[in-house]
């Protein structure tokens, strides 16, 4: 019986491994990768197309200044476009990642004091074409979307593109580092 026990103990800590493999494996990071940006290059599409629509979005935030919520709004939509794209053609995909992930850090806060100061706005996260009222569970999404962009940021060795911006031989990072 003691041989049993220690059986399920070691296909326990086998099955962290391979959650640890799939987590940093290439191809989990590759899907990751075409998800997110494509995600982003979608969302990003019509802000890019109607800046207006989206600047009013960001406006009913209430968290920057009217007179700024244009540059606002063209930077942010221009960012998600263009670190979109990137990550879908694997152009600096770490750097690409890190730039999303700092909007979605951005897009956290706005959304999480909005809710806080019991406001309820259109989100603008998919411009014009299906927006949602601002919600915890756009919260969870977007933390969601942050362990995606960490992923790749993490685990990204260059595979499958174009211009990777590191070392190829540089070992990707273990979960275990961390």
């Amino acid at each position: 019986m003691g041989r049993m026990d220690h059986g399920r103990i070691s296909r326990r800590r086998d099955g962290g491994q391979v959650i640890g493999r799939i987590l940093t494996g290439r191809g989990l990071n590759i899907v990751l990768r075409l998800f997110l940006g494509g995600m982003f290059v979608y969302a990003a599409w019509s802000k890019v197309l109607e800046p207006a629509g989206f600047a009013m979005s960001v406006r009913g935030y209430k968290l920057i200044p009217f007179a700024y919520s244009n540059l606002f709004a063209l930077a942010v939509s221009w960012t998600e476009l263009v670190a979109g794209v990137m990550l879908i053609l694997g152009i600096l995909p770490r750097k690409a990642a890190g730039a999303l992930a700092v909007l979605l850090v951005m897009f956290i806060v706005a959304i999480t004091t909005t809710l806080v100061r019991g406001m309820v706005v259109d989100c603008g996260c998919f411009g014009s074409e299906g927006g949602s009222s601002t919600s915890w569970l756009l919260i969870v999404r977007n933390v969601a979307l942050l362990a995606a962009a960490y992923l790749i940021m993490a685990y990204n060795d260059g595979f499958l593109s174009v211009f990777p911006g590191g070392r190829r031989d540089e070992e990707p990072r273990r979960l275990s580092e961390f």
